[in-house]
């Protein structure tokens, strides 16, 4: 049995689904959906199981009890947002040292435009369409800065958590990965999803385009 169904086995005991024969974990959707109902001693046992996962749990609850609110706020403040998302996005590549996705990151700095919508989901849509998240080379490299830091057990518990998380926080990578950043957290003097975390709460994302960076917000 690997590592990952073990970990499956604890989390279907804790959720008081069948052990003897059990889904691939893909389509597990008991863990996929359901876990976040059990109590909390279950589900700190949940997460004792994984590297940091004190650190991982203290993010989860953090989430769960988060809800974003729109919010009175400026467009300088927001940009400011994005540019500290950007710098601590910058600081990790360059301390991990890969340096293709460092030169690939650089070409945010091509973008010379720089905006703020506000509006409503059709906006949000229109917007976000063609553009991705500043922290798309980062999520590239997320497992690998796991696996260096906390070993094999590490990157098997991002991938086994990736689906859980990303449930959990209504469908945002990036929410997703500020927690699975909490394995490595104590790692880097930089925590390069927190500012999109900090977004999130107030209803707003951050996108890159070829020509453009900004910040969509709901208004």
């Amino acid at each position: 049995m690997s590592i990952k169904q073990e970990w499956q086995r604890k989390w279907r005991e804790a959720l008081g689904e069948p052990t003897d024969s059990m889904p691939d974990i893909r389509e597990d959707y008991a863990l996929h959906f359901d876990i976040w109902n059990v109590g909390d001693d279950k589900l700190q046992e949940c997460f004792s199981i994984f590297p940091n996962g004190d650190r991982l749990l203290k993010r989860v609850n953090e989430v769960r009890k988060t809800h974003p609110q729109s919010t009175e706020i400026d467009d300088e403040k927001l940009l400011n947002k994005l540019d500290q998302l950007n710098k601590d996005i910058e600081t990790v590549l360059r301390d991990f040292g890969d340096g293709g996705l460092i030169e690939l990151n650089g070409e945010k700095s091509t973008a010379k435009k720089r905006s703020v919508y506000r509006g409503g989901e059709s906006l949000r849509r229109e917007v976000l369409k063609n553009a991705d998240s500043p922290t798309v080379h980062l999520d590239d490299d997320l497992c690998e800065i796991i696996e260096k830091h906390c070993g094999e057990e590490g990157y098997e518990a991002f991938f086994f958590l990736s689906e859980p998380l990303y449930q959990l926080s209504g469908c945002y990578y990036s929410v997703s990965h500020w927690i699975a950043w909490a394995m490595v957290e104590k790692e880097y003097d930089a925590d390069p999803y927190q500012a999109a975390f900090d977004l999130y709460k107030i209803k707003a994302q951050a996108g890159w385009s070829n020509d453009e960076q900004f910040i969509y917000i709901v208004s």
